[in-house]
């Protein structure tokens, strides 16, 4: 599949974070947050199934903070999406569990007791699924390279930075510059410069006056303090004998209420409600000293000057302050300063709620960002990622497509007349493409902005071509698009260089036909590929050749295919596969046509004839012969690869966290039953039919092929080079020479030339 980001929620509304990125064949969900309000409380992760195969598809959760807006659906997709690893800091590991319990208060929904009691049972369960990663340090998954950063904002909270083979990618998640009491603001070190940001900006939108004043420079945009504020209510409430109730529901700004109320308030006792207190004593097991001698426990409440801190509405005998009504995301200066010092190619806006009236951050960064594309995203829409480092082969598609282009410059008469039947269907294509979930209508107005109006293509006639292409329909749409993405990206790949990409290529283009009568219906697959590569991927898209799509129809696209297939095997010395059965047959037609017109006008002796019949039908047999050989060896090939794949797929399960890694566990038993017997230690009799069982479970794995692919326990000093076929755990290296001493913890497993799991290294300890 090509590269891209979708919103399932968070796009275009502040509420239910979750961002589902396809990058280079790995599946990675940014966050999984619920909405607070609505009917619709999670994110539509029905939508993913239009991409993936199966929920079982989905690789990494990573979750950036413990906010519910970014985590109220965890429990959700954890369900939906067993295999997938799920990746937070430790402190948002502690943070989740505590928000989960505390749904129904921070929600406002009512809950029954047996409610409650199955979200702490499925709290716990969940707790075991969440791996935790430190900050700072890298860790590589899937052939990924995966930083989480200090973000700011709340304990816990960071960025995630990705480093692929093809992108730099940075998701901001929430964020916060300035420090607050209980945590520092945003740490970024020197050398991340990604290409692709997605970043969450809830201030996006903003009255003109205010970018003005921005641009200016004349604006005040200091953050009013509220400790300030908050320090003069509680002591004129104190001064008058009476006891403040400060209500905070935010488990950050709790910490920064204790830090607060410990510096300014240190002889003032301050009492803990029993929800409060369960948010202190997480954030002390996270090691802050939140615990200060003016705080206390009790049951036992005074009546009069004390500070309270609770979850509720207000409390009797109190007066109530509302601790937590400020934000603690970047400022407005505060963001665009961190873009320009990150200055990425694209900018994608995430957290955003568009209100009517007001001014996008688009408006002052065509100025103050001129290199930086900025999008708005809306939940549901895919938005496709350039990959930022050049393919091996890219010069020859510049090439190949520069030399279609002068042909199609040939044709520029034909496509200025507009009302062509080509144009239409170039335009319905392009809009099925780019917009497959949008109803056509809205599609047409959005293309109306683009060349729709120049070609002069009504309403009415949009979707009468639509129809006739039968692509009026969104799970049609959707059909088309996922075989012209894998066929881009096969293509891609052939680009990159793989060698096997371009023999795949070049069988797909050999087997190429321009009407697909799949479903009863007809398009053309080789236009809307070529379409795809010019105008909507952004690898492969150039403007430049928008005439080669608008003016010819799809036996030349298959032509300009077939073209960049022939330079790709040149470029490699390689050969076509041999011809396909359908073009035997064909052939095979042809010959014993031109053998009847040859007999028919043959003169001279009876022998010259039936030589020249029996040659022409030999020749024709071992065609035919040839293609039984042919088929005879696909269908051997297929059967042993689906074999092959179905007894990976079964291992590869059996050692997913899923399944507690089962061929680890087996080895390590194994192991240990060694050092048993050496060790001359008897089992007890009633173990013994188990370590038969064992025996015969471990000859089963090793008789199905099943290896293990390094050896537990082998001591070695390498270069970090040298652990890409590795899962490393331990401090990253600093530096290209630098070798560190690791010991083999797991030793992977393979079945034939798949890899199962890969072998696991840990540093050694000095």
């Amino acid at each position: 599949m090509s590269d891209f980001l979708i919103p399932l929620g968070g796009g275009n509304e502040i509420g239910g974070s979750a961002y589902y990125l396809s990058l280079e064949g790995i599946h990675v969900l940014f966050d999984c947050g619920a909405r607070l309000k609505g009917e619709e409380l999670y994110p539509d992760y029905e939508r993913l199934l239009y991409e993936l195969n199966d929920y079982l598809d989905l690789n990494l959760i990573l979750i950036s903070h413990a906010h519910y807006d970014h985590i109220g659906s965890l429990a959700r997709i954890a369900s939906l999406a067993p295999d997938a690893e799920i990746i937070a800091t430790e402190a948002t590991k502690k943070l989740i569990y505590t928000q989960l319990l505390d749904f129904g208060r921070i929600s406002g929904r009512g809950e029954s007791d047996i409610i409650r009691n199955e979200r702490y049972r499925k709290a716990q369960i969940l707790m075991e699924r969440i791996h935790t990663r430190s900050v700072i340090k890298p860790f590589f998954i899937h052939g990924c390279t995966f930083t989480l950063l200090p973000a700011g904002h709340m304990p816990g909270a960071v960025m995630i930075h990705i480093n692929t083979l093809h992108h730099n990618i940075l998701y901001t998640g929430d964020f916060s510059i300035t420090s607050m009491f209980g945590v520092n603001g945003l740490r970024l070190p020197e050398d991340i410069h990604p290409d692709t940001v997605l970043m969450n900006i809830p201030n996006a939108y903003q009255e003109k006056q205010v970018w003005d004043d921005l641009l200016s420079g004349t604006g005040n945009f200091t953050t009013q303090d509220p400790y300030s504020r908050l320090k003069d209510m509680i002591s004129k409430q104190l001064e008058q004998d009476h006891s403040v109730y400060l209500v905070s529901r935010s488990i950050p700004k709790h910490l920064d209420l204790f830090y607060f109320l410990n510096s300014t308030f240190p002889d003032i006792p301050v009492y803990l409600d029993p929800k409060s207190q369960r948010v202190a004593d997480t954030l002390s097991d996270m090691g802050y000293q939140v615990y200060t001698p003016n705080i206390h426990i009790s049951e036992t409440i005074p009546e009069k000057a004390c500070i309270i801190i609770g979850q509720e509405q207000n409390r009797q005998g109190c007066v109530s302050i509302l601790f937590d009504a400020y934000s603690l995301h970047a400022s407005i200066p505060e963001t665009l300063t961190l873009i320009r010092q990150l200055m990425p190619d694209s900018l994608y806006l995430l957290h955003v709620h568009p209100i009517k009236g007001k001014l996008s951050l688009n408006y002052v960064a065509d100025r103050l960002l001129p290199d930086v594309s900025v999008t708005q995203t809306v939940n549901s829409e895919k938005y496709y990622l350039k990959r930022t480092k050049t393919m091996k082969y890219d010069l020859i598609y510049q090439s190949v497509m520069e030399e279609e282009l002068k042909i199609a410059e040939g044709q520029m008469p034909e496509y200025g007349k507009g009302r062509h039947k080509s144009t239409y269907e170039w335009i319905a294509i392009y809009g099925s493409l780019l917009y497959p979930s949008l109803h056509p209508h809205e599609t047409y107005d959005k293309l109306q902005k683009t060349f729709i109006k120049e070609a002069g293509i009504s309403y009415d006639d949009y979707r009468s071509v639509l129809h006739s292409s039968n692509l009026d329909n969104e799970d049609r749409r959707r059909y088309v698009l996922n075989i012209i993405e894998n066929d881009v990206t096969l293509l891609k790949s052939a680009l990159d260089g793989d060698t096997e990409a371009i023999s795949h290529f070049s069988e797909f283009t050999e087997n190429l036909n321009p009407r697909d009568r799949k479903n009863g219906r007809i398009y053309f697959i080789g236009k809307c590929m070529v379409i795809f590569m010019i105008l909507i991927d952004p690898d492969l898209k150039n403007d430049t050749y928008q005439p080669i799509a608008f003016t010819f129809g799809a036996r030349y696209c298959d032509k300009l295919l077939r073209n960049l297939r022939d330079r790709l095997l040149k470029e490699n010395g390689l050969t076509r596969k041999r011809k396909s059965a359908r073009d035997v047959l064909l052939e095979t037609e042809n010959i014993l046509s031109e053998s009847a017109k040859a007999e028919r006008m043959a003169s001279g002796n009876e022998y010259e004839q039936l030589m020249f019949k029996y040659n022409n039908c030999k020749n024709s047999l071992e065609l035919v012969q040839a293609t039984l050989d042919e088929l005879n060896e696909t269908i051997d090939e297929t059967a042993a690869e689906a074999k092959n794949k179905a007894i990976a797929s079964f291992y590869t399960s059996m050692n997913s966290d899923a399944y507690g890694h089962l061929l680890d566990s087996i080895e390590l038993v194994d192991r240990r039953l060694a050092a048993l017997k050496e060790n001359k230690v008897k089992i007890p009799p009633q173990l013994l039919p188990l370590t038969i069982v064992f025996k015969q479970l471990l000859n089963f794995i090793k008789d199905s092929g099943i290896e293990p692919i390094d050896t537990t326990g082998r001591q070695f000093s390498t270069e970090a080079e040298n652990l890409a076929e590795y899962t490393y755990i331990g401090e990253s290296f600093h530096y290209a020479d630098e070798k560190k001493d690791v010991v083999v913890e797991k030793p992977g497993w393979k079945y034939e030339d798949t890899i199962i799991s890969l072998p696991t290294v840990r540093e050694k300890e000095e």
